[in-house]
């Protein structure tokens, strides 16, 4: 982005498509423009390289070129800053530095490998795996959708457009971007609309018919309607596509979509094992809409696409998935398909701090997945560690025998080990599980079997037990 301020008048925001360097910075005082809550690049290569590719490709309307010119041009005078999305205070632009495909080209699944450099950012320390963080990504949309859209809307791409209805800035400031930017950027043009969206798109729509269907699909009567196109997965842009007599003025767009919001990823690296790097495990979420048109999900599509040498717009999150503090307790996690992946950040930490000397306690591992061959992800690693002694493998291939192996089977098999760190009067393990939230009560119920089995308790208190365990967060579950 670009912050632009005049001599006691005016700061721009100009947004840029995340594969350029950039860098988040604190706010810092404008000139004369009062704060700037963005994130400037402080590379002045960077900048020439984005006014380079910003730079239209064909003719460009005199007034247009104009102010672009202005404010990258006399950028001391505008105080102009590049920051990648305003309204993403947090966000910071993260270079990707690996990516690795990690089941066969050839399989129904694709789950990948994917990296980014932090040595050097505001959140360098606050993406480490086994402490309870996340990552939150925001995609982008694909250009060439964009691009086409754009082209029957006859919106020119290159027009100048406020985002302050999505980005508001102190006074003094106000944020800009290309047409062609806000919808690569920053609209979710390829999301899944509401009722509501439709309550404000009729009012565009200039041939009357048109206006009463739009207005129509709002009405309960019609919900069947509606029903069937969100089974058939219509966007926002199908939408605007399909009504050929809405005129929507390019400055309405920032109020009838949403924005592209963040989508959160589990951290499978240790900061303290790998220093300056944030590691994800991600499977492409694909679905079949109505009609047998296969749908992919946008952040998990971008992930797909993006290659080293790329930009992300990410920053740090939350999450419950936090390695005890006592180093020397029990660790028993299962994790279901990409829900590994805390589980390889909480190995590689318990490696770090064997290292340094500490005495670190065992960790069983459950692993569910359909088959080893094609989903044993990091198998290299966890056979390495396992080798070492850090940690007990116990995998579930559900598919590479006869019968259904699942993690369920695996927990009871290692139900002595359970009762012993979990069970049992001042024991201090804990019990963590990620993944896919159907197999969930399975699991618990297989705790509850080991509770009543080993420990011979009724079961009104086995499930006290457990309950005790949730309450004292030594069983601590991340489901979705």
């Amino acid at each position: 982005v670009v912050a632009v301020g005049a001599a006691g008048a005016l700061a721009v925001v100009l947004a840029f498509t995340p594969r350029l360097r950039s860098q988040t910075a604190s706010k810092k005082q404008s000139s004369g423009a009062g704060h700037v809550a963005s994130a400037p690049a402080k590379n002045p290569e960077v900048i020439a390289r984005y006014i380079k590719e910003f730079k239209p490709k064909g003719s460009v309307e005199t007034d247009v070129a104009g102010d672009l010119g202005k404010y990258l041009t006399f950028k001391s005078e505008y105080a102009t800053e590049f920051a990648a999305r305003p309204d993403v205070e947090e966000g910071e632009l993260l270079q990707v530095t690996d990516w690795k495909l990690l089941t066969p080209k050839d399989y129904d699944r694709t789950c990948f490998h994917f990296e980014v450099d932090v040595k050097g950012s505001s959140i360098e320390h606050l993406v480490n795996g086994s402490q309870g963080k996340a990552l939150s990504v925001y995609a982008t949309n694909d250009a060439e959708r964009v691009q086409t859209f754009m082209k029957k809307m006859n919106i020119d791409p290159y027009a100048v457009v406020s985002v302050e209805e999505i980005a508001p800035q102190p006074d003094g400031v106000t944020a800009i971007t290309t047409a062609e930017k806000l919808f690569i950027t920053y609209l979710d043009l390829f999301g899944r609309p509401t009722r509501e969206f439709l309550k404000k798109l009729f009012t565009f729509a200039e041939d009357i018919e048109e206006k009463v269907q739009i207005a129509e699909l709002t009405l309960d009567r019609k919900m069947e309607e509606f029903q069937d196109r969100q089974a058939r997965a219509l966007t926002f842009c199908d939408y605007l596509l399909e009504f050929k007599s809405l005129r929507i003025p390019l400055d309405k767009y920032t109020e009838l979509l949403p924005t592209i919001k963040q989508r959160v990823y589990s951290i499978c690296s240790s900061s303290d094992y790998r220093p300056g790097k944030c590691q994800l495990l991600v499977v492409r979420e694909d679905w079949v809409a109505k009609g047998g048109e296969t749908k992919f999900g946008l952040c998990s599509s971008f992930l797909t696409d993006i290659r080293k040498g790329s930009y992300a717009i990410c920053h740090s999150t939350h999450s419950v998935m936090q390695m005890p503090e006592n180093k020397q307790a029990h660790i028993f996690m299962a994790g279901l398909g990409t829900g590994l992946a805390p589980f390889r950040a909480y190995v590689e930490q318990r490696k770090y701090e064997k290292s340094k000397g500490h005495k670190v306690g065992g960790m069983t591992l459950f692993f569910g997945g359909r088959y080893a061959k094609a989903e044993y992800y990091y198998r290299d690693e966890f056979e390495a560690f396992e080798a070492e002694g850090l940690v007990k493998c116990c995998n579930a291939w559900s598919r590479d025998q006869a019968h259904k192996v699942y993690v369920q089977h695996k927990i009871l098999e290692e139900a002595d080990s359970i009762w012993e760190h979990m069970g049992k009067d001042r024991s201090t393990g804990y019990f963590f599980l990620c993944g896919s939230k159907q197999p969930e009560k399975d699991v618990y119920a297989a705790l509850l079997k080991i509770m009543k089995d080993k420990g011979r308790l009724s079961d009104a208190q086995a499930q006290a037990k457990m309950d005790k365990l949730q309450a004292d967060g030594r069983y601590v579950t991340e489901v979705y």
